[in-house]
Order: C-alpha cells, then structure tokens, then sequence
C-alpha cells in the first residue's frame, strides 16, 4: 500500500512539472480593431480618436515616441491637424497587452480590421526591433504594424478640394531622378 502511495505521488509530481510550462505561456487570441476616417481636426497624438482596440490582447505600442505615423499624400511626415478630405498614409504600431502574446504571423482569422469608409489597409504585419533603454540595455520587442491610407471624413467640396491638394502635393513631389 505504501508503495502504491508513493508512486501514485511521484506521478501526480511529475505531471505537475511537465503542465507547468504550459500553464506560463502568454495567450493570444484574435486581435479586433477599427480604423477610423471621421478624425478632422486631430493629430498623431490622438490615439484614441484614431484607431480604437476592441479586443484587450494589444495596446498602442510605447517603443516609440507615438504609437500613430502619418504623412501627407505626397509621403512627407506630418504632425499637424489632419484636414477633411486630405489623403493621409498612417502607420499605427501596436504591441502585447500584458499577459499576452502577438501571433507569429498575421492572417484573416487572427487579426480583424473594422475600416471607416475612407480606410484602405495596405499591409499588416508582425514587426522585430530592437531599442535602447534609458539604462543604455537593448530590449528586442516585437509589434504589430498597420500601413494604412485614410481620406479623412468631409463634405463633397472638402474632398475635391483635398483631392487637388493631394494632386499639386504629388506633382510637387515629383522628380525624375
């Protein structure tokens, strides 16, 4: 009888030891956003405004001084007021909320994207980087990366005149070398 105690406590053991691994893995789960387009009058700076997490596995990511790029039509960086009917390229980099993992690679069944009507996604991606720390250590990290272009909400006469605006941008930009 003895035996069969410790032997059935040696298994109980060893098992507890082989699902403990298991068990410390961060989860992952679908990851569910909405990009939106009615933003005029807003900045990088608001995150909120700009890109909503529905899901709680991600957070704007803080690797960065902000967690939201965007630039003009014709590719030059902006952090002023974004304009209605102006075209905008934005990147919006967020990572794992705590106690969470990023999937390893980005598909329709782990990533959904709600688009305001003048959101077009262009790529979605799992992003590796590698940052200093104050204390000078280098933290490798990964995100997730969103390429977007958004025209943003206005009336018909906003969006032609944001539309030729973009074109002269464009025109400008233009070089043959």
């Amino acid at each position: 009888m003895l035996k069969r105690t410790i032997g059935l406590l040696l298994t109980v053991l060893v098992l507890c030891f082989c699902l403990l691994p298991a068990a410390a893995q961060n989860e992952t789960g679908v990851i569910t956003l909405r990009l939106n387009s009615d933003i005029d009058g807003r900045t990088k700076w608001d995150v909120e405004q700009l890109i909503e997490i529905k899901s709680g596995n991600v957070v704007y990511s803080t690797y960065r001084t902000a967690p939201v790029s965007v630039s003009d039509y014709a590719g030059t960086p902006d952090s002023g007021k974004l304009k209605a009917g102006r075209t905008y390229n934005i990147h919006y980099q967020l990572s794992a909320a705590e106690g969470y993992e990023l999937p390893e690679t980005v598909t329709a069944d782990n990533v959904k994207i709600e688009c305001g009507k003048g959101v077009k996604v262009h790529a979605v991606q799992i992003t590796r980087g590698t940052y200093r720390e104050e204390n000078g250590a280098l933290v490798t990290c990964r995100g997730l990366l969103i390429y977007a272009s958004v025209v943003v909400d206005g009336n018909i006469f906003q969006r032609v005149i944001g539309w030729f605006h973009d074109l002269i941008l464009k025109a400008k930009a233009w070089s043959l070398y």
